[in-house]
Order: structure tokens, then C-alpha cells, then sequence
């Protein structure tokens, strides 16, 4: 009877060591606050559903291109666009549809937002960035009008 309550006590050791490794493990060290929802530099932020899209980045000096499925299921779709803390460089954004046709495109080199924009009978199927020693925050949101 002894040898099992020996052999009980070892399991539930080897249980308990066991959920603590991986609970700790599992913990992310820069947790991103509502402060910050762009996170890390220079590491993008993607939020996506068959409704809406959006893409957020804290860059410092970056150069790179980027192309991005939005998995977007709407034909009809509000574009919002818009750098701030800009330092340097410049960004491109091209939205691409279905057909591989562009839908809409804007470059910024300076703090601001792109002007009001509306997709119809069109899926935004891409987003294009292309980042040239650019510094600044970048977010881009695509959602489903509503009428």
C-alpha cells in the first residue's frame, strides 16, 4: 500500500513540474498592451477575418516588400491608410483584387492618411508594402461597408 501512494505522489509530481514548464514556457515576454497594439519593431501586427484586415507596424529603418493574402470575403469594402511618427524613408501600399487587378495604391513620405477610398464589386484579395528606410508607424485597415 505504500509502494502506491510512493508511486501517486511521483505522478502527480511529474503532472504538476510538467504544467508549470509548459505554462511558463508558453508565456510571451513582450506582451503587446492596448498602449501598443503594433508590438515589436519592425515586426508587423496582422489581424484578419472574412470581414476585415488590418496590418500595423512600428518600423525603424526598414527596407523590404511584403505581399499579404487579406482573406477577405466582401465585394464592397472602406479603406483606411495612415502613417505617424514618420522619420524617414517612404512606404507604398497597392491593394491588388481579384483578376490580379490593382485597386487602389498610395505612397507616403511623411505623417498623414490616405484619402477616403471605397472598393465595390471587387474582392481585396492583396495588400502590397513596400518599404524603403522607412520609420514611422503603418497601419492599414480594410473593412466591409456598411450602408
Amino acid at each position: 500500500m505504500l509502494k502506491k501512494h510512493k508511486i501517486l505522489f511521483q505522478i502527480s509530481i511529474i503532472v504538476i513540474v510538467s504544467f508549470l514548464t509548459i505554462t511558463l514556457s508558453s508565456c510571451r515576454e513582450n506582451i503587446i498592451t492596448n498602449e501598443n497594439s503594433l508590438g515589436n519593431i519592425n515586426e508587423p501586427v496582422k489581424f484578419k477575418t472574412p470581414e476585415s484586415y488590418s496590418f500595423e507596424i512600428n518600423a525603424s529603418k526598414i527596407t523590404f516588400s511584403e505581399t499579404d493574402e487579406t482573406q477577405l470575403n466582401i465585394t464592397n469594402a472602406d479603406i483606411f491608410i495612415s502613417v505617424s511618427e514618420y522619420t524617414s524613408g517612404f512606404v507604398s501600399v497597392t491593394i491588388i483584387g481579384d483578376n490580379l487587378l490593382n485597386l487602389y495604391t498610395t505612397t507616403f513620405t511623411n505623417n498623414g492618411s490616405s484619402p477616403s477610398k471605397k472598393i465595390t464589386n471587387h474582392v481585396p484579395e492583396k495588400i502590397k508594402v513596400n518599404f524603403q528606410n522607412f520609420s514611422g508607424k503603418l497601419k492599414i485597415r480594410i473593412n466591409r461597408t456598411i450602408f
